[in-house]
């Protein structure tokens, strides 16, 4: 009897410890911005359930490609990269790590004071671009916001059509057009240049309470319903990337954010799961 009482007075302490280790492990996650944004966006939801978690992401946001990188290096334990979703996974992701698909949300026009103009062609946009409309309707001076050549953006923006490839190329040799590092700056950018024009994720826009109006394309607008119909094709997918064997911790929150309660959370802010 008394081997029994210290057999079970041992397993309580063992048990105790383990919740002890459990609740100071950090799960710490990098990526995209966007992607930072929506899983910050989350993390009270999850303590909801899971009170002693301990979530972190990485700031200023490290983009998908430094995100990787910090993956490979252990740095982090989840990697929320935005990726094409008609290609296999890049190259360059990490060893033994998994790639799996998650949300995506229109990738939209927009910019400060565009009022006048709630609808462009996307030749109108390629134009932009290559510096031959330089002026709103309002006589405002055109102010273009880019992303670098690395950027998933500026490689969504050269998919859209031939013109928006050579418009893009233009756009990067033109002088004095700024730039943004990330997708955080990228808005701001949107937000306080006047007259300013850019693309950025609708639902970054939507997490961020931005101001900022998408503008239509071609007669369409970019909402998420018209992104599942088809009607609206650009968008900016989000896949998660993780050691194959990852830690429990890590384990839980993925399945949270894989869950369909989050996913269909989600819609309200504009994005929409990836059909797997």
């Amino acid at each position: 009897m008394q081997h029994r009482r210290i057999l079970l007075t041992t397993l309580a302490i063992l048990l105790s410890f383990s919740k002890h280790l459990a609740a100071e492990e950090v799960v710490r996650i990098g990526g995209t911005g966007m992607g930072t944004l929506l899983i910050e966006h989350l993390i009270d939801d999850y303590r909801k359930i899971h009170p002693d978690a301990q979530i972190r992401t990485m700031q200023p946001p490290l983009g998908s490609s430094s995100g990787l990188r910090a993956l490979a290096a252990q740095a982090i334990d989840i990697a929320v990269v935005a990726a094409r979703r008609d290609l296999p996974p890049a190259p360059d992701d990490p060893a033994n790590t998994r790639r799996l698909p998650w949300v995506t949300t229109p990738l939209v026009f927009t910019g400060r004071d565009l009022g006048h103009t709630p609808s462009l062609t996307l030749e109108q946009v390629a134009d932009i671009y290559r510096g031959r409309t330089v002026e709103w309707p309002d006589g405002k001076p055109v102010r273009l916001i880019t992303r670098t050549e690395r950027e998933f953006d500026t490689r969504a923006l050269r998919a859209m059509s031939p013109g928006m490839n050579e418009a893009i190329s233009i756009a990067t040799q033109r002088k004095g057009i700024p730039f943004a590092e990330n997708d955080v700056v990228n808005e701001q950018l949107l937000e306080s240049v006047p007259a300013s024009f850019g693309a950025v994720g609708l639902g970054q826009l939507l997490l961020a309470a931005s101001p900022l109006k998408p503008l239509a394309i071609n007669g369409v607008r970019p909402t998420p319903e018209n992104l599942l119909n088809g009607s609206y094709p650009y968008e900016k997918p989000l896949y998660l990337v993780f050691a194959k064997m990852p830690s429990a911790a890590a384990s839980a929150f993925l399945a949270y954010l894989q869950s369909p309660r989050i996913l269909k959370s989600l819609a309200q802010q504009g994005f929409v799961p990836i059909s797997k």
